[in-house]
């Protein structure tokens, strides 16, 4: 049995970042950039109206004032879409709408509602009369105010996200080198399991970690490719591993690394020329854990069968050896008052579900909940939080600090490169 930092070094001893390729906007949630990013054009691409009003050369507008308002000619209009059109004459200003690009000259804007309006004629307002002096730049969005050509947009080892996607679109990128998110399978083993849908029969037991693996590699963005649930029997675990390894980087099994009459995965494992990297971590819960790389390089990731042992294995190996597949740099984990004392073995890291709220002092406080079996899961469904208590601790008081990590892989105060300026 190892430490779960001797478990983490070797996984990221074994785990390499895949090879980049060029991948399509569309193709790009949940994959990560290879490489710095930069703006092929400016945006805004040209100066153009923050609202909808007149443009106007803001030095024709200092007399303006309530007691002696200014009238101004209006010379045409401008909407999104259009060339930008030439100067106006002096002291006249151009009917604009948002986003259309400013006329030659034209230094700001005066919003619709600022104006009084005076005639029309042919649907262009004759002229305007202002109260109110406008200032260069008023309501305008300069060229390259948001990006400049060349500025980078995403930093290397960056998750993408859809916002990122409407960075990279708006500034003229079709597509770019990035790591894909991996290719995972799942295998449920245990022939008491039944698949959700299906009648209750004495005995059997509701499939429960193979929806909860297959909604959370949903949520990372990854690509499942394919989920089988086998019965205990050596022929069928052995068909599965042989079917998925070609078509994946990862496997994940849950049941059948103890040390049962029924646990066939180590052997599964090394009659596939396999090799077992390690077999049991100190840590609650999951302690069985297992990790292993398959003749032709899958990696495989054996999570024991009960359901919070899935999801702590999930989340803290595999998780870790999702990030550094796509050269992601390792997550940040926050820390917080321990609101109740807690006891555990001195030799084990405990994960434990709990609860994490913000005190009226902005401090970040964790509290475990109730249930901590590993077989219990509605106390997972109260909870925000892991709370992690390393090897060494066998009491944390209330008041001392400790470790916390979102259930679910997250952004938000993550070490993600975001080159700005």
């Amino acid at each position: 049995m190892i430490s779960y930092a001797e478990a983490l070094a070797l996984i990221n001893d074994v785990v390499k970042p895949m090879a980049a390729a060029h991948l399509p906007l569309r193709e790009l949630i949940g994959a990560a950039t290879s490489e710095t990013v930069t703006s092929n054009m400016a945006v805004p691409g040209f100066a153009n109206s923050a609202m909808d009003g007149f443009a106007l050369r803001a030095n024709d507008t200092v007399s303006a004032a309530a007691d002696t308002p200014l009238t101004l000619n209006v010379a045409g209009i401008v909407a999104a879409g259009d060339p930008p059109p030439d100067a106006p004459p002096p002291g006249a200003s151009i009917e604009i709408m948002t986003g259309a690009p400013m006329p030659a000259g034209c230094d700001a804007v005066v919003p619709i509602e600022r104006v009084v309006t005076q005639g029309e004629t042919n649907g262009v307002i004759a002229s305007i009369r202002i109260e109110t002096p406008a200032t260069p730049g008023q309501n305008v969005r300069a060229a390259g105010e948001d990006f400049m050509a060349g500025q980078p947009v995403l930093g290397s080892g960056c998750l993408i996200e859809p916002h990122d996607v409407m960075a990279l679109a708006a500034t003229g990128i079709d597509a770019i080198r990035a790591r894909a998110s991996a290719r995972i399978a799942i295998v449920t083993t245990g022939s008491e399991l039944t698949a959700s849908g299906t009648p209750e029969q004495d005995g059997m037991i509701r499939d429960s970690n193979g929806p909860y693996l297959e909604a959370f590699i949903a949520q990372t963005g990854a690509q499942l490719t394919a989920r089988r649930n086998v019965p205990d029997a050596a022929p069928a675990l052995d068909a599965a591993l042989r079917e998925l390894a070609s078509t994946t980087d990862v496997i994940l099994t849950t049941g059948g690394v103890s040390a049962g009459r029924y646990d066939l995965i180590p052997d599964a494992i090394k009659r596939s020329g396999g090799k077992v990297i390690f077999h049991k971590v100190a840590m609650r819960p999951g302690k069985p854990l297992l990790f292993a790389q398959l003749a032709g390089g899958t990696l495989m990731f054996g999570l024991p069968g009960n359901p919070m042992a899935v999801a702590a294995g999930l989340r803290f190996f595999v998780v870790p050896a999702l990030r550094r597949l796509q050269g992601l740099a390792p997550e940040h984990y926050l820390t917080a008052i321990c609101d109740a004392a807690i006891r555990k073995r001195a030799d084990l890291r405990f994960f434990g579900k709990a609860f994490a709220t913000i005190d009226s002092e902005g401090r970040l406080r964790a509290r475990l909940l109730p249930g901590q079996e590993s077989f219990k899961i509605q106390p997972l469904t109260a909870a925000n939080c892991w709370a992690i208590v390393t090897e060494g601790r066998e009491h944390v008081a209330e008041g001392e600090l400790i470790q916390v990590a979102p259930l679910y892989p997250t952004r938000f105060l993550q070490p993600v490169p975001a080159p700005m300026g």
